[in-house]
């Protein structure tokens, strides 16, 4: 609360992970661009999603989705 007894509004904290959409072909963006990509016709509508930490590097990304699609 403030001196006129509002809420004071949360303070964002950083993301600690990240969603990524990926396809079967292994391709992967985040699930916003993914959306936009099947409603514009450029993709399938069949991605994925997985969650992964903030601070990935596209290097680990990469070889996570390989592995999720080797499952």
């Amino acid at each position: 609360m403030n001196e006129t007894n509002e809420p004071t509004p949360a303070t964002p904290t950083a993301a600690t992970t990240q969603k990524v959409a990926y396809w079967s072909t292994g391709l992967w963006t985040d699930p916003d661009t993914a959306a936009f990509a099947v409603e514009m016709g450029e993709f399938p509508d069949d991605y994925r999603i997985a969650e992964f930490p903030a601070d990935a590097s596209p290097e680990l990304i990469d070889s996570e989705v390989l592995a999720l699609l080797a499952e």
